[in-house]
């Protein structure tokens, strides 16, 4: 066994020069940050992570971790996959490491405060400590002030930060204030000031001289774990549990925070680092992500006039309460049209184009940016369209209309068409008796091309707008699609209604085409998003969701591919209106706008976006910028442990195979698994469960079921025939005992019966419950129910042998129990579970992991079970031909089979042998031929609290907190 890849907590970065150094689990990656590139992966350690790294000023690079300590050069940490064999380990825990001000030598300093000063051959030649200060430390840093000063500063368990002098050792500062533990304290350059972290949540500014409290900084919601001095001491960044970094201004002695950034998910952002040349910082966090983020200002990138200011500057006169009433940016600029119906434009400055009084008191505004085309409308059914010139310095056409079929319009929208040089403009009358029209135009003379009036569904109210070759599709409130051929007008729409349960639908996107036909992101005002696929028929047209899920992010009002094929998503969350990667959980940029009940715009530039808005009656310009250099190197998992994996075996996808996590974060990612190189891609992250998840399970190439705490069980349907990537909606729930549900479903098994299924689940209180599943009519029917006995049931399985069906349980007891329900599932009523019809205690307490193998040729049944007793066995079950039973035999049992709890286990190269995981971070291959367990192969992984495995071919994932991809030899 060998691993090709690992994602998991990253505890340690630190910038030099073009490069990033990143102290990822045992590994330490060096990546260049322009590109992304990861140049290479070098093990430092044999099982030890990488806490912390430093650089010295001679080319060698020192990396510590718990007791273990590798100087080695940048050279070979550049060249070499692994430098373990100059690992050295000392007694104690290190806290801190530096090189003295030459870097002839470096200092260790350990959990009892204590620095062992060694030489570049990594031999201790001096100890030194505080005389009678023996405190506990959880934190420290050391900081080389100059050739004859370093001072030693420790972070202790009781909230005291002790700074003593290493050459004298001598007590300098014993600084009291926090009211938890230390988690991190740094010096600035001259010694002069010490910035802390703490239990407490806050960061405190001390001056070392005469030992006082300058500030106290309170802004994170949880732990913060590190911080840093940047830019000549004016500014400190921290990282904290609660998953931001923000930025605080050191002004006159006071901490005043000045930004924050969402970087990592779940929890725990353990490290930061800062070039201060292209003002970058980095951050790693317990989910494995390694995030760049842009510490320039903002301040330059944003514009805001006053209704005064527009008028001084277009030398304009405005009227008393006239305000803006709609715009559009372009290029060139902005076009914008004022409640008395004066069209402006700005570029460098304001500019008066014209007034139309036709458009007083009401208007609304629409544009297309490609073809610089600004539509302005009014209720009355009058539309005024101007097309400019590529830099906006002239109008090329424009054309004047009023709309003769309707009496009133209460809402206009525009869609240009995705192959042809047209644009569609939709006016919809409040009378629900008037027709929905439809006006299309051409986008170079402004001709109109065609007038379409359109039969309106029942309870509609139009909100946004797509085309697609003939097909308009138009968005409602109540999470309503119609779609119109404009072909065929007398034919009725086809109506999709309760999409998903929120309200408006926000925006409707063309993103693919696909063997089905072409897919459309459907947004919902209530952080709703359905992928939607329109399959065109003859003579009927039927529209089929192939991916439903929902952000956490407030109001989403649109969603699009970007060019690396992730998904943005954009929208309001309190005051703030963000842009958010939904493919990767982070944010990519925030600003403060008021909230969504305004008007606004957000615009795609070449350098990224424009974001346009109404604050107070003033005008808002803000350009976001999309970073020269990536906002990920690494990509990472779940924050939370991952309870459980499951590999699509089916059949492969893209050079690799489907998979799912399970974590304890409530979520579930589908990801990708390549089978050479091991890249794991991670394509979505579903969000359905409301509780930490206990399993999931893929059925077929089709279908997947997870389940969680709270009875929640889920059925998952999987489309893998697009062209971009896979998508997974939400199909059915198991019904749930009663309204607050307490359960935990803690393992199902299925067994098929054409397109239909049995599943068997089994409850935290013992229950035992068998439902029939219909697909056409996609629901779930109670068929069996009763109770094992009152303890805690952990795995079960369903079978077929000797045409009899079988269910085996395994539970906190230790027993292995079998029933047979051959004759329960006769009948449309609820049957009871029928007694156990055979039984064995294997293990002291807990089955953690059951496999089962049935053996036709030798009338047997092997049920492979590991424990928390530490204990692995193998168990026949054979057929008594007399009685007609499946009856017990212990064929073989390791008592130490590990040195901890056995969690997960697997059979593979066909039952022949078995892979083990526990939580000793041990894996292990098992021979089971002649129904003996020999052990073949230990090695030890890097994810703690390992607690699930699958395999496939010969490649196997090991989840826990991290995720790894090893290769195995024996398939």
């Amino acid at each position: 066994m060998h691993s090709v890849s690992h994602y998991g907590p990253a505890l340690s970065v630190k910038f030099l020069d073009r490069f990033v150094y990143a102290g990822y689990g045992p590994f330490l990656h060096v990546y260049e940050y322009a590109t992304g590139k990861l140049a290479n992966k070098c093990l430092i350690f044999n099982k030890n992570k990488v806490h912390g790294v430093r650089i010295g000023d001679n080319g060698l690079i020192l990396c510590y971790g718990s007791r273990s300590v590798n100087l080695t050069s940048i050279q070979d940490v550049h060249e070499k996959s692994s430098i373990v064999e100059s690992e050295k380990h000392t007694s104690e825990w290190i806290i801190s490491g530096e090189f003295n001000s030459d870097c002839s030598q470096f200092y260790l300093l350990t959990c009892y405060d204590r620095v062992l000063t060694c030489d570049l051959e990594c031999h201790v030649v001096k100890k030194s400590a505080v005389y009678g200060e023996r405190s506990i430390l959880y934190s420290g840093s050391i900081k080389v002030v100059s050739e004859d000063k370093v001072f030693i500063n420790a972070g202790t368990v009781m909230g005291g930060i002790i700074v003593w002098e290493l050459f004298s050792e001598t007590l300098v500062a014993n600084l009291l204030g926090h009211s938890g533990s230390i988690f991190y304290v740094e010096m600035n350059r001259d010694g002069s000031l010490i910035a802390s972290c703490s239990d407490d949540r806050s960061v405190r500014l001390w001056d070392l001289k005469s030992q006082k409290e300058l500030s106290v900084g309170w802004a994170h919601t949880a732990r913060i774990w590190h911080l840093l001095f940047y830019n000549n001491d004016t500014r400190l960044i921290s990282v904290s549990e609660d998953c931001t970094c923000r930025v605080w201004d050191i002004q006159s002695g006071k901490l005043l925070q000045s930004a924050i950034h969402e970087v990592h998910l779940t929890k725990n952002v353990w490290c930061v680092d800062v070039n201060e040349k292209d003002q970058l910082a980095i951050t790693s966090g317990n989910d494995g992500r390694l995030r760049l983020i842009s510490l320039t200002e903002q301040e330059s990138l944003q514009r805001n006039f006053t209704i005064k200011q527009i008028s001084d500057d277009s030398k304009v006169p405005f009227a008393k309460q006239e305000i803006i009433k709609g715009f559009h940016w372009f290029s060139f600029g902005l076009v914008a049209i004022t409640s008395e119906g004066k069209i402006l434009q700005y570029g460098n400055q304001w500019k008066f184009l014209m007034q139309n009084p036709q458009f007083k008191s009401y208007s609304m505004t629409n544009g297309i940016s490609k073809d610089n085309i600004v539509i302005f409308s009014n209720n009355k059914c009058n539309l005024l369209i101007l097309k400019f010139n590529s830099e906006g310095s002239e109008i090329v056409a424009s054309r004047e209309l009023h709309v003769d079929t309707l009496t009133k319009s209460q809402n206009c929208m525009v869609c240009r068409h995705h192959d042809r040089n047209e644009f569609f403009v939709t006016l919809e009358s409040p009378n629900p008796h008037d027709p929905f029209m439809c006006l299309k135009f051409d986008t170079d003379s402004l001709n109109l091309r065609g007038q379409f009036g359109l039969k309106k569904p029942e309870s509609f109210a139009s909100s946004c707008l797509e085309i697609y070759e003939s097909f308009l599709l138009v968005g409602s409130r109540f999470s309503v699609i119609a779609i119109f051929d404009l072909n065929n007008t007398s034919q009725e729409s086809l109506v999709s209604r309760r999409l998903t349960p929120g309200d408006t639908t926000t925006s409707i996107h063309l993103v693919e085409f696909s063997i089905g036909g072409p897919v459309f992101v459907v947004t919902n005002r209530d952080g709703y998003y359905n992928f939607i696929r329109l399959k065109l028929g003859n003579p009927i047209e039927e529209l089929e969701i192939i991916h439903s899920n929902r952000t956490a992010r407030g109001f989403l009002e649109g969603a699009y591919y970007d060019n690396n094929g992730d998904l943005i998503t954009y929208g309001f969350k309190s005051e703030l209106f963000y842009i958010y990667n939904e493919t990767q959980c982070y944010e990519k940029a925030v600003r403060v706008c008021g909230g969504a009940h305004r008007q606004w715009e957000l615009a795609r530039t070449p350098e990224g976006f424009m974001l346009v808005f109404i604050r107070a009656s003033d005008l808002h310009f803000t350009r976001v910028i999309e970073p020269k250099v990536p906002e990920v190197l690494q990509c990472g998992t779940h924050g939370r442990e991952i309870r459980d994996i499951a590999l699509l075996k089916d059949f492969k996808y893209k050079n690799g195979h489907l998979f799912c996590t399970a974590s304890e974060d409530t979520t579930i990612k589908l990801c990708h698994v390549h089978e050479s190189t091991g890249q794991v891609t991670t394509f979505w992250t579903l969000r359905k469960h409301v509780s930490g998840l206990q399993r999931c399970k893929f059925l077929s190439s089709k279908l997947m079921i997870s389940s969680s705490a709270r009875e929640e069980l889920f059925l998952w349907e999987l489309t893998t025939d697009c062209n971009t990537k896979p998508y997974i909606k939400f199909r059915q729930a198991l019904p749930i005992s009663g309204n607050n549900p307490d359960l935990r479903i803690t393992d199902f098994s299925v067994k098929f019966e054409g397109s239909n299924f049995i599943l068997a689940a089994v409850y935290s209180d013992s229950a035992v419950k068998l439902w029939r599943y219909n697909h056409l009519q996609n629901r779930f029917q109670l068929a069996v129910e009763g109770h094992y006995k009152t303890c805690c049931i952990l795995n079960a399985s369903l079978f077929e042998f000797k045409n009899q069906s079988y269910l085996m349980l395994s539970a906190t007891d230790g027993h292995l129990s079998l029933y047979n329900l051959t004759n329960t599932m006769n009948g449309g009523t609820v049957c009871p579970l029928p007694s156990v019809e055979s039984s064995i205690q294997i293990h002291q307490s807990s089955i953690k992991a059951m496999n089962i193998s049935v053996d036709d040729q030798n009338d047997a049944v092997r049920v492979y079970t590991g424990g928390d007793d530490n204990a692995l066995a193998i168990c026949a079950f054979h057929w008594e031909s007399q009685t007609k039973r499946l009856l017990p035999h212990l064929k073989d049992v390791q008592r130490s089979a590990a040195s901890s709890t056995i969690t997960s286990s697997e059979l593979i190269n066909d039952d022949k042998q078995l892979v083990t995981a526990s939580v000793d971070q041990i894996v292990r291959i098992w021979d089971t031929e002649n129904d003996k367990l020999v052990l073949q192969e230990q090695k030890y992984t890097t994810v703690a609290d390992t607690g699930s495995l699958d395999a496939v071919s010969n490649l196997l994932l090991i989840g826990g907190v991290g995720l790894s991809v090893w290769k195995t030899e024996h398939h």
